[in-house]
């Protein structure tokens, strides 16, 4: 595109083609020439000098709207131009227009061209160029080149000068730049040299959307995310390499109008939706005060053995302490893997396996094994049908909670999947990426029997992790949920499409298929927890949590962000919003919620934040890779919710700033009231 777009820049050009290729503002008289400098001799060979004209249109000072209209720059200050070529100079004063002949050596040639603000090529410099173009001998030759325009004065000036705290805003800048002749340098074409833009602000709460401006046309806005940690941006421009500098814009922030007197909080609403944060976890959260983790989390996750910091939560008065562990797969384990073992599996519960048969074989005797990476190296599966595997499991949660007595629940990662998979096969199922199948357990109805009992060990409740990967709904017709011991069911990636964190859109029906799944769980009166692992933008959080919404059930569905804001830490405003009420739940099947627009919709007659009411409100998920149109809505709202990009504990902020949109964009949802 900006190939094509060139070869329509101001020309250096043919006289006789001036009004087609040169326009802009010209006149019809001619400017006297000065004298041609001598001829640069012909470097290996003896043809003669060919004739090139040059003449260059320049604007009317007093035509402002055409010089507006102009894609291209040439000043209308313009009193002279001089072209340097093969060694040679050549001048010409200017009127209209600027007009020359050169006498050119064929071959190729460098023209350098500099329109300056007085005559006789003297003064200052107000725009200048170059191109490469073959001389032909004996023919008289066409030069197109671009001129960029040298800015000699910078102006900078913001759209609006104050914002108000808590209110997100984007603010276009205007970069102004003057020629040395007083002229504004207009249109597409870049700069002699570029502008520099800069902000003094290094807090984060404002950033331009670029900090070089390559030419006029270059759009630039300062986005401020609402925070009122910042009483002024100054927004200042320059050129590059040059002392030329414009007057810094300032940006005010003006605190926040005091809110206006709000009814009490309701003593019967929670202050928050039902949450799940990790909490020393893998070290996240692990610097977060236990009191502030025990008034925004309703669970948190630890480490297994000693969940110091779940401790911590519960001695604040935090509700319930997960602690992890994995009676599925055992990680740390080395080759080679045919008994006797020389190099025992040091991972957690394999390392207290009392024999051999509390492990997995292959046709051929050996552990059946799975590379995971050079730091947790092999995986191995332990066989649910041994007693020494269960065995080890209890020990391995009677051991913990000899630690911390205060343990509700035990998360039994990878338990909540199927045996044979949707191929029919072990290698699609329990056995994914592992070596072999199992000779000990070839069959569901065995491998139900023997995991069921497996899950029994444990001396606490526990969640599950997993489902049927062919539909997303509960393994087996929910027998895992159906087991005395266990609580819950974790869907891990939860509205998440892939590694790299992106939400999970109506791609085959993955969206429906992740919510019908948390409804089935619910179904069975466990608990569904939602583990979301899509990056922790802004936009995500929203989609995110308004998808969530669309199955909500107060106490039943828990929501888990795992990824951290830039921040580091998880903990969601968001979440302080609590819907009641809904006019319209779905049971068995999202779709029932679906609207004649594409677009989901669930809608709450009484809604609160930080158990102070808010009126109605509802959330509209667009799952889709089209935009569809804002769905007709039983309630009338105003407001959207928005997020910044701070968790909760370093001061983000859930506010409604936003308008109702008319539509929503692919994948995209909006929370209202």
């Amino acid at each position: 595109m900006r190939a094509r777009r060139t070869a329509f820049k101001f020309l250096l050009c043919l006289l006789a083609l001036i009004p087609a290729a040169c326009g802009g503002g010209g006149g019809g008289s001619s400017s006297s020439v000065l004298p041609a400098a001598a001829p640069a001799q012909p470097q290996g060979g003896t043809s003669a000098p060919a004739a090139v004209d040059v003449s260059i249109a320049i604007p009317s000072g007093t035509s402002a709207s055409s010089s507006l209209r102009r894609a291209r720059y040439v000043s209308a200050g313009t009193k002279s131009v001089a072209v340097a070529f093969g060694g040679a100079r050549q001048t010409a004063d200017c009127a209209a227009t600027c007009s020359m002949t050169l006498q050119v050596q064929p071959g190729s040639v460098t023209f350098v061209a500099s329109l300056y603000d007085r005559t006789g090529a003297t003064g200052n410099v107000l725009a200048s160029g170059q191109t490469t173009t073959t001389v032909v001998a004996g023919q008289r030759t066409a030069i197109k080149l671009v001129f960029g325009g040298v800015v000699a004065k910078l102006a900078v000036a913001l759209a609006k000068n104050a914002v108000t705290a808590g209110s997100p805003a984007t603010i276009p800048v205007s970069v102004t730049a003057q020629d040395a002749a007083g002229y504004t340098i207009v249109g597409n074409d870049p700069y002699a040299t570029p502008i520099a833009l800069s902000n003094d602000d290094s807090s984060g709460a404002t950033s331009l959307s670029t900090t070089a401006v390559s030419d006029p046309s270059t759009a630039v806005t300062l986005a401020y995310n609402g925070s009122a940690g910042i009483a002024t941006a100054k927004i200042g421009a320059s050129v590059t390499g040059s002392a030329i500098l414009a007057a810094p814009a300032a940006l005010t922030v003006q605190p926040a109008p005091a809110a206006p007197p709000s009814a009490p909080p309701s003593a019967d609403v929670p202050a928050h939706t039902t949450t799940w944060y990790y909490y020393g976890l893998n070290h996240v959260n692990e610097d977060v005060p236990a009191p502030y983790m025990a008034a925004h989390a309703d669970y948190v996750e630890d480490g297994a053995y000693y969940p110091d910091h779940g401790d911590k939560f519960k001695a604040a008065g935090g509700k319930y302490l997960v602690s992890y562990t994995d009676p599925a797969y055992v990680p740390y384990c080395y080759a080679p893997f045919t008994p006797p073992i020389q190099n025992p599996c040091i991972g957690a519960i394999g390392n207290h396996v009392a024999d051999e048969s509390g492990w997995f074989h292959g046709a051929d005797g050996g552990r059946l094994h799975r590379y995971v990476d050079q730091e947790f190296q092999y995986q191995e599966a332990l066989n649910p049908a041994s007693q020494a595997a269960r065995d080890a499991w209890k020990w391995y949660t009677q051991r913990t909670l000899a630690h911390s007595p205060n343990v509700d629940f035990f998360l039994a990662d990878d338990e909540g999947g199927t045996f044979i998979g949707p191929d029919g096969t072990q290698a699609s199922g329990w056995f994914y990426g592992f070596n072999a199948g199992s000779v000990e357990i070839t069959s569901d109805a065995d491998f139900i029997a023997a995991n069921q009992k497996m899950l029994a060990a444990s001396l606490k409740p526990v969640f599950v992790n997993g489902y049927d990967p062919a539909t997303r709904l509960p393994s087996y017709g929910g027998k895992w949920l159906d087991s005395p011991n266990v609580v819950g069911d974790e869907y891990e990636g939860c509205y998440t499409a892939d590694a790299g964190g992106n939400v999970e859109g109506d791609k085959n029906d993955k969206w429906a298929e992740t919510s019908n799944g948390i409804l089935a769980v619910l179904a069975h009166n466990s608990k569904a927890l939602c583990m979301m692992t899509a990056a922790a933008t802004p936009s995500n959080r929203i989609y995110l949590m308004a998808s969530w919404w669309m199955t909500y059930s107060e106490g039943s569905t828990i929501a888990a962000p795992e990824r951290a804001t830039p921040d580091g830490y998880t903990v969601r405003p968001e979440y302080d919003v609590v819907p009641r009420q809904p006019r319209a739940t779905a049971t068995n099947d999202i779709h029932v919620l679906r609207s004649s627009t594409g677009a989901y919709v669930r809608e709450f007659a009484a809604c609160y934040q930080a158990r102070a009411p808010i009126g109605p409100c509802a959330t509209i998920v667009n799952p889709s890779a089209s935009a569809v149109a804002m769905p007709r809505l039983a309630g009338s709202y105003t407001r959207s919710l928005a997020v910044d990009d701070r968790s909760a504990y370093t001061g983000g902020q859930a506010t409604w700033t936003g308008g109702v949109p008319a539509q929503l964009p692919a994948l995209s949802a909006v929370v209202v009231r």
